[in-house]
């Protein structure tokens, strides 16, 4: 009787298990190479494989668990990937290797949730391409003064579109796509506008790994807040001489901690303001460590050249898998700190007038 009794016990543990949710992911795409095609997903700054699968005339199956809804990758060569919100449920993925960005994806409740968020951003899309194609053939001509109103025109539109999608996450706290909205659009947010967004989803919500990696950050965030001390780093100089951050700050007043790249515009572009604050104030007690994203040295040394950069310049030529970019929090670029004497944190992004007037300000 009592072999009767553990024989039924596991065969109800063998039916619950085979029962547990699991998804599968059926692909066929078109002009495919034969070749294995795998379903990955981002964990603490690095892809984790679900799962793998031999795909042979375009078609493949993959299967595993989630906990939640989350969303993935679904790498299917070199340079091809397709986002993929994946639940545990039955999903197809169709379309052809040479147009994975119309690619039909049915199954998938949470796909279908971004698949209509998108189809409201549509008209605004449509808008900023033409807008950006007016903008190129501007500067083709060297026309700056219709450039500069053609990029108001697009940061007028962008900030509509994020307007768009930050009423999303606020108005569907239990949504699986929104910690993934949120982590398209948080870059420039600090820790207390993340951490309000998060503390309105629901518990089933945060156990995503989009809305764990969003709470993470809030925590590096915090740790460099205005206030905090500079996490200490050492990076070599061009010539690989070590230099450490808190030696430079020890030495004056006031250092501007810049994070740029010789490859972001946007960087280059700031650099002239910085120059004119740099010659203003060096001798007053204002200094600036430069820390590059390159990974060309010749590239990055050019630029110091160019833009006249004459302060300390320091990069592990790692791009953004820098050293820093982590213990900060650094995922956009230009970015910098303002320390006062002791590491202390006094300023953040402060970029053009705003640096200037700071720095006057601390220096009269």
């Amino acid at each position: 009787m009592k072999n009767l009794f553990y024989l039924i016990v596991a065969a109800t543990l063998f039916v619950a298990c085979s029962q547990a949710p699991k998804f599968t992911i059926s692909g066929n795409i078109e002009g495919l190479p034969d070749g294995t095609v795998y379903l990955k997903q981002r964990v603490g700054g690095e892809a984790t494989t679900l799962d793998s699968a031999k795909s042979v005339g375009g078609k493949f199956e993959l299967k595993g668990a989630v906990e939640v809804p989350d969303l993935c990758i679904l790498v299917l060569g070199e340079r091809k990937q397709v986002p993929v919100l994946v639940e545990n449920k039955v999903i197809q993925v169709a379309g052809k290797s040479d147009d994975l960005r119309n690619v039909t994806i049915t199954g998938s409740a949470s796909q279908d949730e971004m698949k209509a968020l998108d189809a409201k951003g549509v008209i605004i899309n449509t808008k900023m391409k033409e807008i950006y194609g007016k903008y190129n053939e501007a500067k083709q001509k060297n026309d700056a003064a219709l450039q500069a109103t053609l990029e108001k025109q697009l940061d007028s539109l962008d900030n509509a579109q994020i307007a768009m999608q930050k009423d999303f996450v606020t108005g569907n706290p239990n949504s699986f796509i929104a910690p993934v909205i949120l982590q398209q659009i948080q870059y420039g947010m600090e820790a207390d506008e993340i951490q309000g967004y998060l503390k309105k989803f629901s518990p089933e919500v945060m156990k995503s790994k989009s809305a764990k990696a969003l709470a993470d950050r809030v925590t590096i965030l915090q740790s460099v807040a205005v206030g905090k001390t500079a996490p200490d780093f050492t990076m070599n100089d061009s010539i690989g001489t070590p230099v450490k951050l808190s030696d430079v700050y020890a030495k004056h007043q006031y250092t501007l901690v810049d994070f740029w790249a010789s490859w972001c515009g946007p960087c280059r572009g700031e650099n002239p303001n910085v120059v004119a604050v740099w010659k203003d104030y060096n001798a007053k007690g204002f200094h600036v460590l430069g820390v590059s994203y390159d990974t060309d040295k010749a590239k990055w040394l050019k630029a110091v050249a160019s833009d006249k950069l004459t302060w300390s310049q320091v990069s592990d030529l790692k791009g953004w898998s820098n050293a820093t970019a982590k213990i900060y929090g650094i995922n956009s670029i230009p970015a910098n700190l303002l320390l006062d004497k002791t590491g202390k944190i006094i300023g953040k992004n402060l970029r053009a007038e705003k640096l200037r007037e700071r720095i006057a300000e601390l220096l009269k």
